[in-house]
């Protein structure tokens, strides 16, 4: 048998017999467009490619096995063909992590994965999906990425593994409380997207993909089979409704009524995911009731994203001040605040900012207001714009209601010039959508952005 019959063999026998790692990579793209890259090397315990996501030209590596020098070359490779390309990059984590036994050789693996991570961050998305062990210094690869996705079922991620907690046998804390997608998803910001198992975070990951552009160069736009000037005349009952949700005013000025939401597990009280608004993908971050440390965290991190891959910010504000707490300074809520202010002073796409009902003191001020940089402002009828609340300002004025003049309707301030316009909430959408017009050919040059400042 010569050369090339022996190649061939080996590529039928894994076309017939494809492990965990190629199957997932199946899954993910389109059907017969997967493109095995480097299929041969068998001792790298990855395997990598590309292929297209709805006919987007994507890249791609899963792990199947410890990481080594060898393993980390590989997925090297993947990230250089990505940034070349321009083309998004995802990787299905499911490592044990590094061989104990190479001992600093085990550094240079991650060393290098870990510098393409950061040469490619802000040129093009990185996505990473959890589907099984993430643990020790492998856990730092979906903090670099752009978005990380996990299974519910399978999914753990650990700096330290649970093995090496003194006393944990026993305890009624699990290794599943401590880095499973439940726990991670709710306490802490570092997941998007959790799902029940490993099919459904693998069809989430294409959705993702295709909410997202190729690289920092270019918009994530689509054919939209929705009215550009629907009105929902549901909208107009939220102004008598102190317990509205939110989310039901964002899905009404979305395409199709489609939200991608993101951390929804985590500080509730502020919103942020993607929408199509005539086609074009749009960042919206939305906050509802008091600011708060997580929320500004929460906030600030996705704009710099939407910043970063020119992704235009639709806000939604209806904040009521802050967090009663006494201590709030200390727990991070000043210099939380200043970066969820920098993060949208600094954004140079596109910005458009609704009032939707309480507009109050500083939370008002770093929610994308015109006094930091917002393009477009719009407020609904029933918006209340002031410094402080009716409550807070007779408290400290030491005044009756009754000798007390207040006055902080969207007319007055639109008057000043801090609004451009008061809007029906029915026709919320096709205000939106004519702000964002307007701002297509918006032109400014980036400042200090998170991510590399590198084009792609």
């Amino acid at each position: 048998m010569n050369v090339a019959e022996k190649i061939s063999e080996l590529k039928e026998k894994k076309a017939r017999e494809p492990g965990l790692a190629q199957k997932r990579l199946l899954d993910f793209f389109d059907e017969g467009s997967f493109v095995e890259m480097g299929g041969l090397n068998k001792v790298a315990n990855v395997t990598t490619g590309y292929g297209t996501v709805e006919g987007n030209l994507v890249f791609a590596f899963a792990q199947d096995g410890v990481v080594d020098v060898r393993h980390a070359t590989k997925i090297a490779s993947v990230y250089d063909n990505a940034i070349k390309m321009g083309a998004p990059v995802v990787g299905f984590m499911d490592s044990r992590g590094l061989k104990i036994d190479e001992g600093a050789d085990a550094f240079e693996a991650y060393g290098i994965l870990f510098s393409k991570q950061t040469d490619a961050s802000g040129i093009v998305p990185q996505i990473c999906v959890v589907l099984g062990h993430c643990l020790g210094i492998a856990a730092l690869t979906p903090m670099l990425s752009d978005f990380v996705i996990m299974s519910r079922d399978k999914g753990e991620i650990f700096m330290t593994s649970p093995s090496t907690f003194e006393g944990l046998e026993g305890k009624s804390t699990t290794y599943e409380q401590l880095g499973g997608a439940e726990a991670l998803f709710k306490k802490t910001s570092l997941i998007d997207l959790e799902f029940d198992n490993e099919e459904q975070a693998i069809k989430g990951a294409r959705e993702l993909v295709t909410m997202l552009p190729a690289n920092n160069m270019e918009e994530a736009v689509s054919e939209s089979s929705d009215d550009i000037n629907r009105e929902d005349e549901a909208l107009n009952t939220i102004i008598d409704d102190s317990e509205f949700d939110i989310k039901s005013v964002i899905c009404s000025i979305a395409d199709n009524n489609k939200f991608c939401e993101l951390k929804s597990g985590f500080a509730t009280n502020m919103i942020i995911g993607f929408v199509k608004l005539n086609g074009t993908t749009t960042g919206i971050v939305a906050n509802n009731g008091k600011m708060s440390v997580s929320a500004c965290e929460k906030a600030y991190a996705f704009i710099n994203i939407c910043d970063a891959f020119n992704i235009p910010i639709l806000s939604l504000t209806n904040a009521d001040g802050y967090e009663d707490n006494v201590d709030r300074e200390q727990r991070g809520l000043i210099k939380n605040s200043a970066r969820l202010l920098t993060a949208f002073k600094n954004a140079s796409v596109a910005k458009v900012n609704v009032i939707i009902k309480s507009a109050v003191g500083n939370a008002y001020l770093v929610m994308n207001s015109k006094h930091i940089g917002a393009d477009v402002v719009l407020a609904w009828p029933c918006a209340e714009i002031s410094l402080l609340s009716r409550e807070a300002s007779l408290n400290i004025m030491g005044i009756s209601a009754e000798d007390y003049d207040y006055e902080s309707s969207p007319i007055t301030v639109s008057g000043k010039g801090y609004i451009d316009d008061v809007i029906i909430p029915a026709a919320t959408r096709k205000r939106v959508l004519a702000a964002f017009e307007m701002l297509s050919s918006k032109k400014v040059a980036p400042i200090n952005r998170s991510h590399s400042t590198i084009q792609f």
